[in-house]
């Protein structure tokens, strides 16, 4: 019994070292690079994206308490800026939605 335990333990090595070194697709070393990259870009920008949208909500919130937010906001061109910027992300978004679902419903 402990003789076809061990087998089946030498088996199981064997079978596990096997799918990892010989079934196994690894990645290239420049698909690595590449995804690494992007990754870090896809940080930095939504790293951009948090901040500016904490920047227009604390300066709202502000502007809000102070009661002229009209004015801080025409007289504030980054805010301006800002709010711009993420009107058309949204636009962006909605419109790679849109035509992704219209791709798959043909």
């Amino acid at each position: 019994m402990a003789d076809k335990k061990k087998n089946s333990l030498i088996n199981s090595i064997k079978e596990i070292k096997k799918e990892l070194f010989e079934r196994s697709v690894w990645p290239t070393r420049q698909d690595v690079i590449n995804q690494t990259v992007i990754v870090v870009i896809l940080l930095i920008l939504a790293s951009a994206f948090l901040g500016a949208t904490d920047y227009v909500v604390t300066f709202l919130t502000r502007a809000l308490l102070d009661g002229s937010i009209l004015g801080s906001l025409i007289s504030s061109k980054i805010t301006l800026v800002l709010l711009l910027a993420i009107v058309l992300l949204f636009v962006v978004y909605f419109a790679i939605r849109y035509m992704r679902k219209n791709r798959y419903n043909r």
